[in-house]
C-alpha cells in the first residue's frame, strides 16, 4: 500500500538535520518513524566521500583490474606452453604479494 503526504518547508525543517545524518532517504526515515513507532529515530552520521577518496577507489579499481588481466594472461600462457610451471608459479606468487599488500594497505584481510 502507498501512502504518501507533502511537508511544507517549515514542517519539515525539525527533521531536516535527523534525515540527513540518518544515512537513509526521506521515505525510509519517515518508514522508520511511522511503523517502528518510534518517538526517537537512533542518528548514525552519513559517511561523505571525499574527492581524495574517489579518487584512490578508482586508482584501487584499475588496480585491481590490471592484477586480473595479469592472472588471466599468465594462466593462458602457461595452459600453451609459453612459460615453464615455475614461471607461471612465480608469476602467480608475485600478483598474490601485490594483492596482500594492497588489501593490507586498505585495512583488510582476505
Amino acid at each position: 500500500m502507498v501512502i504518501s503526504f507533502r511537508l511544507s518547508e517549515s514542517a519539515y525543517e525539525p527533521y531536516r538535520e535527523a534525515v540527513e545524518k540518518s544515512g537513509v532517504g526521506r521515505s525510509a526515515f519517515f518508514r522508520q518513524l511511522f511503523t517502528d513507532n518510534r518517538s526517537k529515530v537512533i542518528l548514525t552520521e552519513k559517511k561523505i566521500h571525499t574527492e581524495d577518496y574517489n579518487k584512490y577507489l578508482h586508482l584501487v579499481n584499475k588496480i585491481s583490474n590490471n592484477i586480473n588481466q595479469l592472472a588471466r594472461l599468465l594462466n593462458g600462457a602457461e595452459k600453451v606452453g609459453k612459460v615453464t610451471h615455475q614461471q607461471y608459479a612465480t608469476g602467480l606468487n608475485t600478483l598474490n604479494s601485490i594483492r596482500l599488500m594492497l588489501l593490507s594497505k586498505l585495512g583488510r584481510k582476505e
